[in-house]
Parts: C-alpha cells; structure tokens; sequence
C-alpha cells in the first residue's frame, strides 16, 4: 500500500494574536469546510518543503515568515496517510492571493474557530494537546525567548524558502 503524505499549517500573527484559515473551494475534497492551508507532498519532499510549495501555491507568496513550529504529526490506524501540521509565524497579518483551491479565507481570534471545519481541523484545533502546544509557542513567542538556534524547525523568510 502506497502512503499518502501531507502537509498543513495555519499562520499566528504576532501584533494581532490571531490565526490565518482557508475556506476550501467546491472544487476541492471537503468543498466549503474550514481547513490548514497545504496539500500533498509531491516526489521525495520533506514535510517543510512541501509547506513552502503550497503556501506559494495557495497564498501567491511565502511571506517572511518568523518560525515555523511542528505541531502535530496523525497517522491513520493502517499507515496509509500521514499528515504533518505546523503553524508558522508572521509579525503582522497579510491578505493572502487565494487560488482556484480556497473559496476565502479569514484571520480569527484563537479558539473561536469558523464552522463547518473540515473534519481533519476539527480534530486537531479542537484537541487539548493542540491547544496546549499553542499556548506553549505563544508564551514563547511573547517572552521573546527564542532564536534560530531554539528547538523549532527552522528561520524562513520569503527570500529564503526554495518553492
């Protein structure tokens, strides 16, 4: 059996304490759900390219992009899809260049979350571990006590990130 792997993320904006969602377009798997943005990993990609490649893909641009942090890796009972979820880090909210695979999009305040979510999000933003982690890179982030050396994945900014 063939693994299926992919990659999501939502973006937490530092200045407004608020995270980035995607509306998934009617011509998408969970037409009009709330959802991470990213897509399936393509070739031999590793988790963060494939995230680069989709937010270029999704979004129209990487913007600069402080951290991005794991947050959750599921795996189905029979190993035939993984998917790795991630939230990456901006100062300042941007306005996404959505394409033909997002209906909108919309910056929200943590834990009111849009409905319907598409049932993987719903999963993972509903789930206490979720939010502790969250709370745990927020604390972070607002402490300043971090740097490129900490324990995340790695520093991205939109001149650097290969897509």
């Amino acid at each position: 059996m063939k693994t299926i792997s992919a990659t999501g993320a939502i973006f937490y904006s530092i200045n407004t304490n608020r995270v980035l969602m995607q509306l998934r377009s009617t011509e998408c798997s969970f037409p009009l759900t709330w959802s991470l943005w990213g897509g399936k990993r393509e070739n031999d990609e590793r988790p963060v390219q494939t995230l680069m490649r989709e937010i270029q893909e999704e979004i129209g641009f990487v913007p600069e992009l402080i951290k991005v942090y794991p947050l959750h890796q599921y795996q189905s009972r029979d190993g035939g899809f993984i998917y790795d979820s991630f939230c990456c880090v901006v100062q300042e909210e941007f306005i996404p260049n959505i394409n033909h695979e997002s209906a909108g999009y919309c910056w929200i305040n943590l834990g009111h979350w849009p409905k319907p979510l598409h049932q993987g999000a719903k999963s993972l933003l509903l789930s206490k571990s979720f939010r502790n982690k969250l709370d745990a890179m927020i604390k972070h982030i607002r402490t300043k006590d971090y740097d490129s050396e900490s324990n995340t994945i790695s520093y991205y900014t939109a001149r650097s990130a290969a897509v």
